[in-house]
């Protein structure tokens, strides 16, 4: 089978694409034929070992979250399974024709979604929806911004918070700004501006954003703490530009009484134990909510694929299609 490996970690010139043998699944595992793979974030970092939570060993296939038929049940694995449209998330291995997975991790694609929106609702929706509600607690009239606005968690927290009442505005590049813009923000800001922090809070009325969610972070994150409102509080859910600097909590806390903190989705879902995946799903197969997919390559272009995220050049959610809809 075709398959994506990297035998280092390394930039994205250590993927290449070779034939594997076509695995057989273990106790309590499931094969799946892949249909697609989205590119996740988390591919990028575990490819150049900037993450140690959940982090793969090497050699390694990308491929954090995708979509399949179930084609082999291992000893112990529900019957049922077989034959069936699931997704895969935090077992690596989507940028191959053939992957193995936990049985007991799969989820089925809901009834309406096609392939595409199958593959990536996971990550990009339940993490905005968490987001929204169950972390950030947002309520009718709170301003929220949002980095890397252009970005699909971005893009869906828009659309979820709008819906909540809450006045959105996000910082991506100018470059794409026509793209972000129909998700419901009130305003975009030029991210590659240094003086940010000052339009937000004209806009805002000298009040700051009561909720700020940065996937970015990096060397210039403190903006983030001049931008909050009082009793505000500042979300990290990744770190494109790099780790943010620590925090002063006497200087940069104190005074206006904000609250930082990280993110990771599976926690939040924990709470809730599921409670809200219903009304996800009915948003999303309705149109109330959009997950914008901006484009598809094949599996020789992940490579590519890596270096145009690391450039920040992609928009949306992207997808590599493997054995495509199957």
């Amino acid at each position: 089978m075709r398959a994506v490996r990297a035998e280092n970690p390394g930039g994205p010139e250590v993927l290449e694409l070779i034939d594997l043998p076509v695995p057989e699944p273990g106790p309590g595992q499931a094969r799946i034929r892949v249909a697609y793979s989205d590119l996740n974030p988390l591919d990028t970092h575990a490819r150049a070992q900037r993450v140690a939570w959940n982090a793969p060993t090497f050699p390694f296939t990308p491929g954090y979250e995708y979509s399949g038929l179930v084609d082999a049940l291992g000893e112990g694995s529900p019957a049922d399974l077989l034959g069936q449209r699931v997704v895969s998330v935090g077992e690596w291995g989507g940028n191959a024709e053939y992957a193995i997975a936990t049985a007991s991790r799969l989820a089925r694609i809901p009834e309406g979604f096609d392939w595409q929106l199958g593959t990536c609702f996971q990550t990009s929706a339940y993490s905005a929806w968490h987001l929204i509600h169950t972390v950030g607690r947002v309520r009718s009239g709170d301003r929220l911004l949002l980095h890397a606005a252009a970005g699909s968690v971005a893009l869906l927290a828009a659309q979820i918070a709008r819906d909540a009442g809450a006045i959105v505005y996000g910082l991506c590049s100018p470059a794409k700004m026509d793209f972000a813009r129909p998700y419901g923000y009130t305003e975009l800001l030029d991210s590659r501006s240094e003086g940010w922090v000052e339009p937000l809070k004209e806009l805002t009325g000298g009040h700051g954003a009561d909720l700020i969610i940065d996937g970015v972070a990096g060397p210039e994150s403190p903006k983030n703490y001049e931008a909050a409102a009082p009793l505000g509080q500042v979300i990290y859910i990744g770190a494109m530009g790099g780790y943010p600097p620590p925090v002063d909590v006497s200087r940069q806390l104190y005074a206006k009484t904000i609250a930082v903190r990280g993110y990771v989705v599976y926690v939040a879902m924990a709470a809730t134990k599921g409670a809200e995946k219903p009304e996800i799903h009915e948003a999303l197969r309705s149109g109330r909510w959009h997950l914008p997919i901006a484009g598809v390559v094949d599996l020789a272009e992940v490579g590519e694929l890596h270096s145009r995220y690391e450039r920040r050049e992609l928009s949306g959610k992207w997808l590599i299609r493997v054995g495509g809809d199957l």
